[in-house]
């Protein structure tokens, strides 16, 4: 779970009514601090109301870094595209071969076709994948 979701959850669930009840306990039980009954409910509702900005400051800070992050992978994108680089298509990559070796198994469509081929086939191609590995 990212750190934004954290926030916004638990704020309103748990932060703001924390900070509200230690703000109306320290305004009871303060030392010199002097608040009646009626106003305790105030005390606990600005409590409460100053853990919610923090909370908003942090999750518009976090809607512009995900933006700032969204742009940049954006003019990435862009500045790959005009250079000419090819695009990241996420499909598997293209094998070039060279040689006629793989001539002989084009068309195939599974095993039981492999029947049909004689043996110069596999030789062409074992030396192809030997040559690989040199």
């Amino acid at each position: 779970m990212s750190p934004n979701r954290i926030v916004a959850v638990l704020t309103p669930l748990l932060f703001a009514p924390a900070a509200g009840a230690i703000c109306a306990y320290l305004a009871e039980h303060f030392p010199g601090v002097e608040v009646d009954q009626g106003s305790l409910q105030q005390v606990f509702v600005a409590g409460a109301a100053i853990a919610l900005v923090p909370a908003a400051q942090w999750l518009h800070g976090w809607q512009k870094h995900e933006a700032r992050i969204a742009d940049s992978e954006h003019a990435i994108a862009l500045a790959n595209i005009t250079a000419g680089a090819p695009a990241d298509t996420g499909g598997e990559p293209e094998i070039s071969t060279n040689g006629d070796a793989f001539d002989a198994f084009a068309g195939l469509d599974d095993l039981d076709d492999l029947d049909g081929l004689d043996g110069d086939a596999f030789a062409d191609l074992d030396d192809v994948v030997t040559t690989a590995e040199d």
